[in-house]
Parts: C-alpha cells; structure tokens; sequence
C-alpha cells in the first residue's frame, strides 16, 4: 500500500493561495565551476529518501488532504544540462510552474557552459518556506561535498515533525497558554496597489529582478543604523516611497507593507524539526511617508520596533487558522479560511545576507544569487529581497504582461534611486 504524509496546516494554506499565486518559490545560484552531476544525484536522492515529503503529490482529498508517496526517478526532478545561453535557460527554467500531481514537488537544474554554472531550484512552496530552503540547501550541499570530496555523505537530514505547533515546544507552560490564546489575526488589509494593468488572457509568468550595486546598498544601510534603523527598515522605507509615487498617493495617506516573519525564531534548535513552512506575515504600518527618505526610514523603523517588542510577534490568528480545518472538513474549511485570509497587496520578504559557506559546493562559494517567489495574480506585488556582499538583488514574479513588466521595472529603479539619494 502506497504510504500516506499527513498534510499540515501550512501545507493547506499554502495550496489554498492558489488561489492569488502559482505557489511555486525561486531561488539561483551561480558558480565559477560546474559540479559532479552523478555526486549531485547522489546527494539528492539520499536527502529525498529521508525526506519522502519531496517525492509525493499532493491529494486534494475533500475530507481530509494528504501527501501520496511517490516512485520516481531522480531525472524526474533533477536536470543537467550544457546550453548555449544559461541566462534563457535559467530563466525560462525558474518561471514554470509545477503540476501538483508530479511524482516530485522540487525540481533543481544545472544550466552549464564554459566552465560557469547556474544552479536552480523551483518547487512547490507546500513542502518548505525560505527556511526550510536554507535547511534543505545546507543539507543537500554538505552532503553533495562529502559525496563529491570523500565518496560518502555522512550527512543527517532533518526528519522532525512538520507541524506548526512546534513553534511552541521550547516555552514553558505559562507562555504557550498565552500563545495559544492569540486567536485573533493580524494581517495587512491594504487595498492600494501598484499600477498594474487588468487581469487578461494576455497575463503570463514573468520574472523581473534588479541588482542594486554594493556600494548603494551599503551607504544606505549604514545611514539607517545611524538613526537607530535596520537595513531592512531602509528597504521598506524605500518599498513604500517608490510605490507612492507610482500609485500617486498624497503624502500623509496611510500604507501598509506586509513584511515576512520566520518564525523559527521562537525555536532553540530548528534542526529538530522537518523541512516545512514557518513562516507569517506582519503588516508594517505608517501615516504617510514624510518629506525626505529619512523621514520615512523613522517611520518605519518605530513600526516595526513595536512589532518586535510583541512577544507573540507572527503567532497571531494560527490557532483559529488551525481551529478552522479541524472543525469543519477540507471542502467546507477551506473557502471558509479563504474569507478571512487576507492577500497582501503589497508585500516584503527579504531573506537578508546570504552565507557564502551555506551555499558551497566543496571548495566552491557562489558568485551570484537571487531569490523569488510565487506568480502573484495581480494586484498582488510581493518583492523578494537578498544580498550577497553587500549587492542587493530585487525580485518579483507576477502573471502579467510586458506592460507590467515595465512597470514593475520602473518601480525597483524607484527603490534604487531612493536608497542612492538617501545614502548620499
């Protein structure tokens, strides 16, 4: 008999934004060599039969949901392939989706040529969040070193439990009572938007990312701390200025930027758990946006000092959420959840500084990397964000048309221009 995953709340809210995105996640990596392609299989298929989450389909069962454990062959996920343009293929690679009955719900790619390589992950965001990718990777990429280097991989792989609840194993009693009595949510309900155009039969996949040089980045980053701000406050600050000037606001309106929590946070030892989703959003509030760029970067900064100040900062409104599909059954539950679920119009997930050591193939550090997510449905405009030495790389994926493309550009040459001005 085919073994059966229990399918967890995460993994339910995530298929239910199907209905608002394509829910598959982005990430790349580039490399001045091209790695072992059998060492690569190896280490894949060792993490996958630990794993068996990533070789199953997802079964919409109108009861109750499940994962299907799979056969499969490791060529059914992974791909290695010397090409003429790696530029194309990665792209053309990275804005496919993935059936939700595929025998493998990750699907990696290495694009080669001349001794220089992209490596390329897309999987269905149900099975792990940015988190849970940073985990998969180290694990994937360690053993893929013992493999290619020593001919072994004496490597563990997590195989906890993939629960939400474990968010609240390391507090004492008194402070999980408290946590699992936050039953009201705390979600964003912003209704401006970017100028996008009409939803059409027109709208396709499309991929835009920006690279915003260092010495930029850094400025910036470097005069918010000095007024008591992180980089990632300079980066809303500056999310929200660019969109008010594309949206046309008045300066003294409100808006609302949800930005992503991970909540690991509340975890000691985050290796204890499965690969999985823990991740939330909080909205990050101010009443208009001041004069200058560092006005802004005030306002937000305080925001989200409050937020942080929240011992119960991204648990809010899980207990009703989980409440909700065990009380009724999956068909009933689900459109149920979907009335107070609420899709953020604007959006910030900014996965921070990548570890060069954490993405090493053996002796091999990236040389590039960029993160995106999900083909929001419009008017859904989520930027992904990270930096690696310093370099900022911008990105977001809507199911739009070039129209909206341009737009979105014109936006991220906003976002660079205020965090060059306010550096200055």
């Amino acid at each position: 008999m085919a073994q059966k995953l229990k399918a967890e709340m995460y993994d339910k809210v995530n298929f239910m934004c199907r209905r608002y995105m394509d829910r598959i996640a982005r990430f790349r990596l580039d490399y001045d060599f091209v790695p072992d392609k059998e060492a690569f299989s190896k280490a894949l298929c060792a993490l996958y039969e630990a794993s068996p989450v990533f070789h199953s389909r997802f079964v919409n069962n109108p009861i109750n949901p499940y994962w299907l454990v799979c056969d499969y062959k490791i060529e059914d996920s992974f791909t290695f392939e010397e090409t003429e343009d790696i530029e194309k293929s990665a792209y053309d690679f990275l804005v496919q989706g993935i059936d939700i009955k595929d025998s493998t719900q990750m699907k990696i790619a290495v694009f080669h040529k001349n001794g220089r390589c992209a490596v390329c992950f897309r999987w269905n965001h149900m099975l792990i969040d940015g988190g849970g990718f940073k985990q998969f990777a180290r694990d994937l990429f360690r053993s893929y070193s013992e493999i290619a280097e020593k001919g072994s991989h004496p490597v563990s792989f997590l195989t906890g439990s993939r629960s939400y609840t474990e968010v609240y194993s390391d507090m004492d009693k008194a402070t999980r009572r408290k946590a699992q009595s936050q039953i009201l949510g705390n979600s964003a309900h912003e209704k401006k938007t970017l100028p996008f155009t009409e939803k059409s039969k027109e709208d396709r996949n499309i991929l835009i990312f920006k690279k915003i040089d260092a010495e930029v980045f850094t400025k910036a980053a470097a005069k918010g701390k000095n007024l008591g701000a992180t980089a990632n406050d300079v980066l809303v600050a500056a999310y929200i200025r660019s969109a008010y000037k594309l949206i046309g606001c008045d300066k003294g309106e409100k808006i609302s930027v949800s930005c992503a929590v991970d909540l690991r946070r509340y975890m000691k030892n985050p290796d204890r758990i499965g690969y999985t989703n823990h991740t939330t959003f909080m909205p990050c509030t101010i009443e208009g946006i001041g004069e200058a760029m560092a006005d802004t970067v005030k306002k937000v900064a305080e925001c989200n000092s409050k937020n942080k100040n929240d011992p119960f900062l991204g648990l809010h409104g899980l207990p009703l959420l989980n409440f909700a599909y065990k009380a009724m059954i999956y068909v009933q539950a689900e459109p149920t959840v979907a009335l107070f679920y609420a899709n953020a119009n604007l959006a910030l997930s900014n996965v921070g500084k990548v570890d060069r050591k954490l993405f090493s193939l053996g002796s091999h550090e990236p040389t590039d990397a960029f993160v995106a997510g999900g083909a929001k449905v419009k008017p859904c405009a989520a930027v992904n964000a990270l930096t690696l030495d310093g370099r900022l790389t911008l990105s977001m994926t809507i199911q739009g048309t070039d129209e909206d493309r341009a737009m979105v550009e014109r936006f991220f040459e906003g976002m660079e221009e205020e965090l060059r001005s306010f550096g200055e």
